[in-house]
């Protein structure tokens, strides 16, 4: 779980603009599936990935965003649909609504929004820390009820990761949208490159894992 900061409400339109969004802890050992093997991931290579298209990886325009004299839960609901974009890998349509129609900016307060992506609601039960430090905000912890997968976001994630490294970026056939539990998913992409002990041709598979600050492969 991550304290993120919020701008008070008197500057919640600069806030907007300024906070920074981080992911909270996750439990990487959930799987939707079984773990292929090195050699399938050689032999099973899936379809080329291609440089993703700039609309894939713009920065979300979330409207409307928060007034500069609006209830601080406003800013709350804001915030937590930006990062369940980012949680998505890829813009989309969001809206918001709480539990409650405000929460007190101190700490211990608790509210539950819900944020629905495309369709996919995502909860994220709120605890408020109270204010940062330096009195510059006021802090909280959040962490999504489920993760989101878009082959886009994932797709572009790989790309912008490890063009560079290789060629022939390739991925499994995956889902363009669907609600799957933190972790690991069982699918994966791989890269072409050259091997360091033998200077032969060689595949590197890597896994995907859905964390809640976006998409994520590991080897």
């Amino acid at each position: 779980m991550i304290t993120k900061l919020i701008r008070v409400p008197a500057c919640a339109a600069v806030a907007a603009a300024s906070l920074v969004m981080a992911g909270c802890s996750t439990d990487t050992t959930a799987t939707s599936g079984a773990q292929p093997s090195a050699k399938e991931a050689l032999t099973q290579p899936g379809h080329p990935v291609s440089p993703p298209a700039s609309s894939t990886t713009a920065e979300p325009s979330i409207t409307p965003s928060p007034a500069d004299d609006a209830p601080f839960i406003e800013a709350v609901k804001y915030e937590l649909r930006q990062r369940t974009v980012k949680l998505a890998g890829t813009p989309g349509q969001t809206t918001a609504a709480c539990d409650q129609a405000s929460v007190a900016e101190t700490k211990g307060s608790t509210v539950t929004c819900t944020v629905t992506y495309e369709g996919i609601p995502v909860v994220w039960p709120v605890t408020i820390g109270g204010p940062a430090l330096g009195g510059l905000g006021i802090g909280y912890k959040a962490e999504p009820s489920t993760g989101i997968l878009t082959a886009k976001g994932a797709e572009a994630d790989f790309w912008a990761n490890q063009h560079r490294d290789g060629k022939d970026l390739r991925c499994d056939d995956m889902p363009a949208l669907k609600a799957v539990p933190l972790g690991k998913t069982g699918y994966r992409c791989s890269y072409e490159t050259t091997s360091v002990t033998d200077g032969k041709p060689m595949r590197v598979p890597m896994y995907l894992i859905v964390r809640d600050d976006g998409p994520h492969f590991a080897v």
